[in-house]
């Protein structure tokens, strides 16, 4: 993939091949999310532990936010916060492919998930990289795959240690296009909430649906229907459209 944009279907078949991408064989090997639902498909970004894999994921990301920049899609940024555990090296790797490939210059901040009681405890306590923090700054966040959104409102939360700033968007590799919160009857998308409760906007790099694309000839039409029936019920109107 070196020198092409990766796009959304390339990217999914980049994670199917590198078996980030898991399907239950039948429900009574549904996999339970950190959001409590029970679901049938389930991603894993942790298999990409490999200098080859780590070095397209970078790129991919990278490319997507100089993309979204260039648009105007995406405000310019001063930091990428990369919320422990997962979202912290892929900050880290984004930051530097953003410098090596596009020449864009941020700072990367993460966070700790139990205070820090030794050493200079004032510059770091919580988020690694508050001590060149300036009020005013603004903050792309960055992870591997959302869900209900729960995780990244949780980071949001721990921002407001740092003081005044703005989140400008919200990144990961996989939206899985679901109903935000861990209420069943919710209408609002993962997006809506985000967009409503942060101001600001999410991207990915692909998308469910991306995925359930490039999945239809591998798996059976058995689990092709647990697909469509789960996110048929927490599904937001964007995978409503494969889904039935």
């Amino acid at each position: 993939m070196e020198g092409e944009l990766i796009t959304p279907a390339k990217f999914s078949q980049f994670l199917i091949s590198r078996k980030c991408v898991k399907i239950a064989p039948n429900k009574d090997e549904f996999f339970t999310l950190k959001s409590g639902r029970r679901s049938p498909v389930f991603v894993n970004m942790g298999s990409l532990i490999d200098s080859e894999a780590l070095e397209i994921l970078s790129n991919a990301y990278a490319d997507k936010i100089h993309e979204l920049v260039k648009s105007g899609s995406l405000e310019s940024f001063d930091f990428i916060f990369g919320p422990a555990y997962k979202g912290i090296p892929l900050g880290a790797i984004t930051a530097a492919a953003l410098y090596r490939r596009h020449k864009m210059h941020c700072k990367f901040l993460y966070d700790r998930k139990e205070a820090k009681l030794h050493g200079d405890v004032c510059a770091d306590k919580i988020i690694v990289g508050a001590d060149q923090f300036e009020a005013g700054s603004k903050i792309l966040i960055i992870d591997d795959v959302i869900s209900s959104g729960k995780s990244k409102f949780e980071a949001a939360d721990k921002l407001t240690l740092l003081g005044e700033h703005t989140i400008v968007g919200v990144i990961v590799a996989v939206d899985r296009q679901e109903l935000g919160g861990d209420n069943d009857h919710t209408t609002f998308s993962v997006a809506d909430e985000i967009n409503h409760k942060l101001k600001c906007p999410l991207f990915s790099i692909a998308n469910m649906g991306d995925l359930v694309l490039v999945l239809k000839p591998m798996v059976s039409e058995h689990q092709i229907q647990n697909l469509r029936d789960y996110f048929k019920k927490f599904g937001s109107t964007l995978a409503h459209k494969w889904a039935h």
